[in-house]
This record gives C-alpha cells, structure tokens and sequence, in this order.
C-alpha cells in the first residue's frame, strides 16, 4: 500500500479528534504523574508485551525497592529478578538492571533516542516513547495502540494489510508537535478503547501477531524453573528437573536458553542466577 498524503485540514481534525478522547477517557498511571527519566524507562519496559493492569500491580512494589536509578544499577540482579517475579518475559529484568548500570555509569540519562538505543532490550520504539515521555520531545513511534488508532481513522475499509512505513509517516503527518507527552497519552488511552468498543484493527498491521498462550508453553516452564532458584537457591539439573516434573533433556533446554539471556549461570555443576 502507498503512503497517503493528508491536507491540513484532515491532519487539524485528526489532532483534534484524538485530544478531544484523550481528555475525555484520559487514565491516571504514576508513571505519568511524575515524568521523570527513571519512572519512564521503568514503565516502558515493564510495558513490553505487558498489559498495563499487571504493570501497575508491580510497578510500585518495584520503584519501592529500587526507589532510582542509581538504587537499581547497585542492587544484586537476583533481588531484581525475585521483584520482576510476575511480569514475563524476565530477560526484560536482565536488559532493564544493564541499562540502569550504564546510564548510572554515564553519569546522565540521555535525551535523544540514538543513545538509548545503545542501551540492552531498547529498540527504536521504546527509545524514541521514553524521550517523548520524559522529555516532551516530538519524535514518531508505533506501537500497537498508536496503530489502532491511525488505521481505524484512515483505513477502515482496506482489504490489505497496512505497511509499517505507511503507518509510520502517517504518525509523523499528524504528530502534535505542540504537546508530544499529551499526544501520545491520548493516543494510548483512545487506542484502549477502540480495542474493546470497535474490535482489534491492529490485526490489519503486518506487524500484528498472535501471542501464543503462556499457560503450558516453554515460556512458562522457564519462568517456573527461575523461580524455583529463586526460591531453593543453587540446584542441579537432575534437581531441578525432579522439582519442576521435567524430563532432564527439556530442562537441559531450558536452563541453555536462560544462560543464553544472561539470568543464569552454572558453577560446580549447580544452576543459579547470574
């Protein structure tokens, strides 16, 4: 599909469509009461393939814990493991503790997104929404929601699915420049509700995909396995395998996969967390 070119007037009646939503089904998240660097990265990671219900379950049980940035970089990466406990996807916990060590180690929290992205587990997405957020600054990202809301507006009707870089210039057409932190939390809280009143219009993005369910799946099995060291402490494989009621090959497999992302290691043949 090739990108379309709106007038002025569509783009002013677009902006004010979505501000005029956002005001009205606007969602209080601490995270965006108080703007500051470490609560943004915080609450992006954390919102990775997460919905925001469990994250706000978790995000203040971790702020008070790891109450900055500096608190986080110096704590042991097993007590953030243990608070990461409940989320999924734990090497987001392993990526979030090296980030925190290298901009601590930096001395600042960078404001442009080509730095963050230098940083474990931030890509071009969430670097340029954890500028926006923190800084205000106006830069173009896509996210499912933002997705929602640009392809219910402009192509309701299409057979095809939409592009990512048609997607991605029509967000930088209509970004408000005036407000980008504003902008985009409306964009949010309305893409929210477009998914539970008008259906899911993301499925007509190429980037859109089906999660696999986590209730029997490998992914599931490795949170267990990392949660039964964080509990037991250092374990076998034959030990751990006999605690889970896996076969040994499947928690051979298991535990490589989590040495591969850095949340376990092996020392006198015991498994514990890196």
């Amino acid at each position: 599909m090739n990108k379309i070119r709106l007038t002025s007037k569509q783009i002013e009646q677009f902006q004010n469509t979505v501000l005029k939503q956002g005001e009205k089904l606007y969602r209080e998240m601490p995270w965006r009461e108080d703007t500051n660097p470490y609560n943004v990265l915080l609450s992006e990671i954390m919102l990775q393939q997460t919905q925001v219900s469990r994250v706000l379950l978790k995000y203040e049980e971790f702020k008070s814990a790891f109450p900055t940035l500096q608190a986080l970089a110096e704590a042991d990466f097993q007590e953030v493991l243990s608070h990461w406990s409940g989320l999924g996807y734990n090497r987001r916990a392993r990526f979030l503790h090296e980030t925190a060590k290298m901009l601590v180690a930096q001395k600042s929290f960078p404001d442009d997104a080509d730095s963050l992205q230098k940083c474990p587990g931030i890509g071009e997405n969430t670097a340029a929404a954890i500028v926006v957020y923190a800084f205000n600054k106006p830069l173009t990202f896509l996210e499912t929601n933002v997705r929602t809301v640009l392809i219910y507006s402009f192509f309701q009707e299409a057979d095809e699915k939409i592009d990512e870089h048609v997607l991605k210039d029509l967000a930088e057409q209509t970004l408000y420049v005036k407000n980008p932190r504003k902008w985009y939390w409306a964009l949010m809280d309305y893409g929210t509700y477009l998914k539970k009143t008008e259906g899911n219009f993301n499925r007509k993005s190429t980037k859109h995909t089906i999660q696999s369910k986590f209730e029997g799946s490998f992914r599931q099995k490795r949170a267990a396995t990392l949660r039964c060291l964080l509990k037991n402490g250092p374990m076998t494989i034959d030990e751990l395998a006999e605690t889970q009621g896996f076969e040994a090959a499947l928690m051979v497999e298991i535990v490589d996969t989590l040495k591969k992302d850095s949340l376990v290691t092996e020392v006198n043949n015991r498994i514990i967390i890196q």
